[in-house]
């Protein structure tokens, strides 16, 4: 019996599925938990909600403010606990960035892939030699430590205090005040504040050379030149005025798959594909479960084009553009915009992700994809063999017929056929049912879907063939235009823009009518003036 699922208050918050020792597995958050606990309940009979019932012993739950809070709150848990049931891109390599380490008596500036907490982290960086060139800077500067703690314990200074790159704490050769005085300096010129450390640095350089020392007085003119020309912009991984990011999402089952596009210059310059497990049945809240984690260790763009409003979209605007106030403090309160389009230029991007979507899952995961599409259709069998066909003709010249194979979602080349129509009377109609008649008279294995480009017509047609041959097949056609389906019980209805399912019917149907014009384009070029 899983603790304390009944006492969860009609409120904002976060939610926590922990085992019994305590281990955290899902972390979520919701606007009201009750409701929202309760939904797992209710759907415990599909296997990843099942096991992740099974393993939870104990429901933790802190309550909120607001929705903001507990979407703030939700993040900064799951990326300290990890929970396995959460989306977390496992295996993905996280921008890098520069950590100052607070929460030791003499912090030392290292290169960082993930601060720890309650230390200073800087990031994330255009790219990794451009962050050793930032460390390098800050040494010079600041004379910090970038040593290992097993180094520093030896207690012996090292080269870079003779190359004056450190001050040797770990010898005693600077007090812990001053140390730490030096470390505030840092901080403050990697958050962008110079102004200050300049003018202690013209003061000592001034003392200097007043005394004579013209050679420390010339050091500190040197640190100031480098101070001068120095932008963290160049540093920091900014994205430019008319740069945006595209995602696109599916979800089919318990899994969901994403496409990440990165435009820049007005061209795709980056891309990324995503296959992962999810506890969640729709695409908007899968998405952003995916963009918390996805954007916590990247460069955030000023807009992000999607496929569909994330769950609570606005609240993701907030956090994102909190979190670029954070990783960049020179860039405190921008915003980062999350939309979607219709029209235009970013909505040929879109498309294109969408494409791009569709292809990824056909290639990933066919089942989950002919699962659903059999589900849409209404069909009896699995859609694991598709035929489609179509007629081309100018006028009732040449009229000729073209049938292509799809299996699992792929075309099988070697299986496409081309039909010259030779003894149906005029029309479309009465030549499709010739080329079905010879294809399954040839051959009479059938489909377990056949396709048909076309109408009512066209499907009233294939069923007159299908019921006179006795195939068992099922049967639908795809007209162009708003893509409307039309069904064997007389239904129809037009397929959802931009789903994987449209995408590949949508594919078959134009790949059939590619090659009957083809095929009637080379019969017309053959024949005489």
């Amino acid at each position: 019996m899983l603790k304390n699922k009944d006492n969860l208050p009609e409120g904002p918050g976060i939610y926590i599925f922990r085992t019994a020792s305590g281990k955290a597995l899902y972390i979520g958050k919701a606007i009201n938990l009750k409701k929202r606990v309760a939904q797992y309940f209710q759907k415990k009979d599909q296997p990843m909600i099942r096991n992740l019932l099974e393993r939870s012993a104990v429901l933790d739950f802190i309550v909120t403010d607001d929705e903001a809070d507990a979407m703030l709150l939700e993040s900064d848990l799951v990326h300290s606990y990890q929970p396995p049931f959460n989306i977390r891109l496992k295996d993905d390599k996280s921008f890098p960035s520069i950590e100052i380490t607070l929460i030791e008596d003499f912090p030392g500036i290292y290169f960082s892939r993930q601060a720890k907490a309650g230390n200073f982290a800087l990031g994330p960086l255009v790219n990794a030699r451009k962050a050793i060139n930032l460390i390098d800077t800050v040494t010079r500067l600041f004379r910090l430590r970038s040593c290992s703690n097993v180094l520093f314990k030896k207690g012996t200074p090292c080269l870079y205090y003779h190359i004056e790159r450190c001050s040797a704490p770990c010898a005693g050769k600077i007090e812990r005040s001053l140390y730490r005085q030096q470390v505030e300096y840092a901080l403050d010129f990697l958050k962008g504040r110079k102004g200050k450390i300049k003018a202690k640095l013209g003061e000592r350089m001034h003392r200097l050379a007043a005394s004579l020392n013209f050679e420390q007085a010339q050091k500190f003119k040197e640190d100031l030149e480098l101070m001068e020309n120095f932008s963290l912009r160049s540093y920091i991984s900014t994205r430019s005025h008319g740069d945006f990011d595209v995602l696109a999402v599916c979800v089919l089952g318990q899994e969901a798959f994403f496409v990440h596009f990165a435009v820049a210059g007005g061209r795709v310059c980056k891309s990324g594909y995503f296959n992962l497990q999810t506890l969640h049945d729709t695409d908007d809240e899968a998405l952003r479960e995916f963009m918390i984690d996805f954007y916590r260790r990247r460069p955030l763009p000023g807009e992000i084009i999607v496929s569909r409003l994330p769950a609570q979209s606005a609240g993701l605007d907030g956090l994102f553009s909190a979190q670029t106030g954070r990783t960049a403090p020179h860039r405190r309160g921008r915003r980062v915009a999350i939309r979607t389009v219709r029209q235009g230029k970013k909505r040929q991007f879109l498309d294109l992700a969408l494409k791009n979507l569709a292809l990824f899952v056909q290639k990933s995961d066919y089942h989950s994809l002919g699962e659903k599409i059999k589900e849409m259709l209404r069909l009896r069998h699995f859609p694991a063999h598709i035929e489609a066909f179509d007629i081309s003709h100018l006028g009732e010249k040449n009229r000729v017929g073209a049938h292509v194979v799809f299996q699992n979602g792929r075309p099988q080349k070697r299986l496409y056929r081309s039909y010259i129509i030779r003894s149906a009377s005029a029309g479309d109609i009465e030549a499709l049912k010739e080329v079905l008649t010879r294809r399954f008279r040839d051959d009479p294995s059938p489909p377990d879907l056949l396709l048909i480009d076309g109408g009512l017509p066209q499907l009233e047609a294939a069923r007159q063939v299908k019921i006179q041959l006795g195939l068992p097949c099922d049967l639908a056609a795809l007209a162009k235009g708003e893509e409307r389906i039309f069904l064997e019980d007389g239904s129809s209805f037009v397929l959802a823009a931009g789903t994987p399912a449209r995408h590949l019917l949508q594919n078959i149907r134009d790949e059939v009518h590619r090659r009957a014009i083809a095929h009637h384009r080379r019969r017309r070029e053959k024949l005489p003036g």
